[in-house]
C-alpha cells in the first residue's frame, strides 16, 4: 500500500457532483489495476469514479472509499477505443472525435466516468452505452457485451460487487466535422435544458414504460419544490438539485415526497436512477 495515494479524514461530498457525503477515514486513489487489487484484498470501500449519479449519506463516518479518477488512460486501436474505468466519459467522447470515430456522440455531456456509465448503462438522446460496448474488464474477469446483461439503466454490475477497471468500445469511422457538429448540437441542448450550473447527481428518476418522469413531475407543479436546500430544478423537473447546503436527509426526503405526490396524483411510481449509499 506504500505507493498508493491515500487521503485521510476527508468528506466524500468533495468527490460527488451532488456535493453531499459524510467524512471518510481513508480514501484511496489507485493508478492502475494492480493497486485496485491490493486495496480490494484488504478493504471493502465505496467505489466512485467521477461521483455522479450517487447520493451518499452524511449521517455517518465511512471507513474507506476508492476513487478511480487517476485510472484515466484512453487509447485507440483501429475502430476501438480502450478506456480505463476512471476516464471521464466526456474525455472518451472527445478522444473518439479526434480519432474520427463515431458512435459516442450521444454521450457527450454525460458527467460520469467510463466505469459508472457501464454500470448503469448510461444513455441520452436515443443512445445507450450498450450500443457501443465491445467488452468490459473487471478485477475478476472479462465480460463480453452479452455477458454484461445490459438493460435500461442497468447491467450485471448493478447487482454484483465487481470493480470495473476498463471498457472497450467499438465505433465506426466517421467524418470528424459531422461528429463535432453532432456533439456541439447535443451539448447546446444540455446547456439550454439542464441545470448544469447546479449541484446534481444527474437525472434523478428513471423513465417509466409509458411516461417520462420529468413530465409527470412538471405536470404535478413540483418545479421549485424544496426540502431545505434540496429542490426540484426549475429548469428541468427531472433533476433534483442541491442549492448549496442540502443534507442527505433533505435530499432523500425530497425524493420520497416527489415520489409520493406523483403517485397520489398520477398512480405512476417513480423509480430512482441515482444510487443511494447509506452504509
Amino acid at each position: 500500500m506504500d505507493k498508493i495515494e491515500i487521503r485521510k479524514d476527508e468528506y466524500l461530498k468533495e468527490y460527488t457532483t451532488l456535493h453531499i457525503g459524510g467524512k471518510c477515514k481513508k480514501i484511496f486513489f489507485p493508478k492502475n489495476e494492480e493497486e485496485v487489487k491490493k486495496i480490494l484484498a484488504v478493504y471493502q470501500p465505496i467505489i466512485l469514479g467521477n461521483g455522479s449519479n450517487v447520493l451518499i449519506s452524511d449521517e455517518r463516518e465511512f471507513e474507506t472509499a476508492m476513487i478511480l479518477t487517476q485510472m484515466n488512460h484512453i487509447e485507440c486501436h483501429k475502430d476501438m477505443i480502450i478506456a480505463d474505468a476512471g476516464a471521464k466519459l466526456m474525455d472518451v467522447c472527445l478522444f473518439a472525435y479526434q480519432k474520427g470515430l463515431s458512435g459516442l456522440e450521444f454521450a457527450y455531456g454525460i458527467p460520469g466516468s467510463t466505469g459508472g456509465a457501464i454500470l448503469m448503462n448510461a444513455g441520452a438522446y436515443g443512445g445507450e452505452i450498450s450500443d457501443v460496448v465491445e467488452r468490459v474488464k473487471t478485477i475478476k474477469k472479462e465480460y463480453s457485451k452479452e455477458e454484461c446483461a445490459f438493460k435500461y439503466r442497468h447491467s450485471i454490475f448493478s447487482d454484483n460487487d465487481e470493480c470495473i477497471t476498463m471498457a472497450v468500445f467499438r465505433l465506426k469511422k466517421g467524418d470528424p466535422e459531422m461528429i463535432r457538429m453532432k456533439m456541439k448540437e447535443l451539448i447546446a441542448k444540455r446547456i439550454e435544458k439542464q441545470p448544469l450550473d447546479q449541484y446534481s447527481a444527474g437525472s434523478t428518476f428513471k423513465r417509466g414504460p409509458d411516461f417520462y418522469a420529468s413530465q409527470l413531475i412538471n405536470d404535478c407543479n413540483l418545479k421549485g419544490y424544496r426540502v431545505g436546500d434540496a429542490a426540484v430544478s426549475e429548469k428541468h423537473a427531472g433533476f433534483l438539485i442541491n442549492r448549496g447546503h442540502a443534507s442527505f436527509h433533505d435530499f432523500l426526503t425530497l425524493i420520497q415526497k416527489v415520489q409520493k405526490i406523483v403517485y397520489e396524483k398520477t398512480s405512476k411510481k417513480l423509480e430512482c436512477e441515482i444510487k443511494i449509499i447509506e452504509s
